[in-house]
């Protein structure tokens, strides 16, 4: 037998994350497993020829494992314009600008990842068209919102993309003229114009994973979008199963394919988790309803600033159900994009109705964001062993001045996100990012500091959601999720313990990320 590599941390605390919360002193990667965690002696002689690498006191945790993100979007964002650090709309124009100078005439500007309602207060409306005409004459241009449910495009984008049968979903103003602005469908078909060809999406795909790794990532689960781009296959897919065939991929992937594929999935009758350690296939993923950032989520009551509307269904319940049953046919998981009150319930009632056509005794339907369940939700959630999928990340909308506030009011601060809520409720609960941004300890810092009781929980219970409870949600708590001998040898060692910076966690540095017991990020 082949000697099999071995990777030693040493005295340290690791912080194993079982049942009885193990803390021990070092932890022996063999292979791609772990083959020892206990004291610095007792793993040390368990050991036969390990690099080491000693920890002085620093602590370990498995691998974090995002249970909702969009994969091929966080490396889109990377290669195009990432405007999530624009302060105000002047830096964003000017970002889009300089990458408009490098770009062919003719070709898509692309910008992502901008919040309006983080600039200065008198500024917080969307990136108009005028605006973006402003960027470039000669190129069509389009800018997706932090949220991806609004799209903002110039004059030449606007006349590139067939808008045919989604005319709804194109903004006007009172003179009913395209104010730049798209919402929900006509987004998803800005989405298909300008999507990227196989290349740019594998170049897009090693952006994110080296990203990933940088941020203690070691697992992803990777959700469709509300749009299928092409009409054949699955471009995230084609680009996964490419990086997997070429041995490329070094991050743990569960991909959840699009709705559209609800028949082609179950007709090939695969069983759930279908796959292997670094590519799976997931399940099916829906949407019910828009955002808030959009005032598309179908919420309880109307909009705070603008009561003539509470949201809308991107699909309704009747569509819904119609993909349940053919997930249920094949005993497929399904993850579905819910946000508002309204939608929550909808989604509730069709799981509901599905659940008696499964043969498998835990098919952990999905609910992902749930960011609005009442009281009652929440004991349906328990009741069926439905997993809430949600992103601490979201409390940054979540304060005095934010984005929750200006659209349901100041008493909706407390009573969005309830992780504490959910979490004693004795629903799964599974953390993500959704991309915005992506770092888990960034999520992990706003869920375990929130001023709000309801939202706040302590430090185990948030980084459990983000290994052990994200393991859960996809099926493969028997091989990840935590420390403990015989696991993939997934973790990532931090420059100081959240449990003694609880304040600071967001400030903390991410020193080693490590999967498969090999080290694939490094920190300086």
């Amino acid at each position: 037998m082949a000697h099999q590599s071995e990777l030693l941390l040493r005295n340290g605390d690791v912080r194993v994350f079982d049942d009885d919360r193990t803390v021990a002193e070092s932890v022996l990667f063999r292979g791609d497993r772990i083959a020892a965690v206990g004291s610095t002696d007792d793993v040390e002689s368990a050991a036969d020829d390990p690099r080491v690498v000693d920890l002085d006191g620093r602590t370990v945790l498995p691998g974090f494992n995002d249970a909702h993100t969009h994969i091929l979007s966080v490396g889109i964002q990377l290669i195009e314009t990432d405007l999530s650090e624009a302060d105000d709309r002047e830096q964003a124009l000017a970002m889009l600008s300089e990458n408009a100078r490098d770009t062919a005439d003719g070709n898509w500007v692309l910008g992502f990842g901008y919040d309006e309602s983080t600039w200065p207060e008198g500024d917080r409306s969307y990136l108009s068209r005028a605006e973006l005409d402003g960027v470039t004459e000669t190129n069509p241009v389009a800018v997706t919102r932090v949220d991806g449910h609004t799209v903002s495009l110039n004059s030449e984008a606007l006349e590139k993309v067939d808008f045919e049968g989604v005319e709804h979903d194109v903004i006007t103003d009172e003179q009913g003229d395209p104010t730049g602005r798209v919402v929900e469908d006509a987004a998803g078909r800005v989405k298909i114009a300008s999507r990227p060809d196989v290349e740019k999406a594998r170049r897009a795909l090693d952006a994110a994973i080296t990203r990933s790794h940088e941020l203690g990532i070691t697992s992803v689960q990777t959700m469709a979008g509300l749009t299928a781009v092409r009409d054949h296959g699955n471009l995230v897919q084609e680009t996964l199963q490419k990086a997997w065939k070429d041995d490329d991929l070094t991050l743990r992937v569960t991909y959840y394919v699009h709705a559209s594929q609800a028949a082609s999935l179950s007709d090939l009758e695969l069983a759930p988790g279908f796959g292997d350690e670094y590519l799976r296939v997931g399940g099916l993923k829906t949407f019910s309803d828009g955002s808030l950032g959009s005032r598309t989520a179908k919420i309880h009551g109307e909009y705070a600033d603008d009561p003539s509307t509470d949201g809308q269904m991107v699909h309704d319940g009747d569509e819904l159900e119609a993909w349940f049953r053919e997930a249920a046919r094949a005993d497929q998981q399904i993850a579905t994009h819910a946000i508002g009150g309204q939608a929550i319930d909808i989604v509730l009632d069709r799981y509901e109705a599905v659940l008696d056509e499964y043969e498998i005794e835990e098919p952990r339907l999905r609910v992902e964001h749930v960011e609005l369940a009442t009281d009652e939700a929440l004991d349906r959630f328990a009741d069926h062993d439905i997993v809430a999928s949600m992103q601490p990340n979201f409390l940054q909308w979540s304060k005095p001045d934010g984005l929750y506030e200006a659209r349901l009011g100041t008493d909706a601060l407390p009573t969005n996100n309830r992780f504490r809520d959910i979490d004693g409720a004795d629903v799964p609960l599974a953390f993500g990012s959704d991309k915005m941004p992506p770092g888990p300890l960034y999520g992990i810092h706003h869920a375990t500091n929130s001023e709000y009781d309801p939202q706040r929980l302590d430090v185990d219970r948030a980084i459990a959601a983000y290994t052990r409870g994200a393991a859960y949600a996809e099926h493969a708590e028997e091989f990840k999720g935590t420390l403990e001998p015989g696991k993939l040898a997934d973790a990532v060692v931090l420059g100081r313990d959240p449990f003694e910076h609880r304040a600071e966690i967001e400030e903390i540095d991410v020193e080693l990320t490590i999967v498969g017991g090999e080290v694939v990020y490094e920190g300086s």
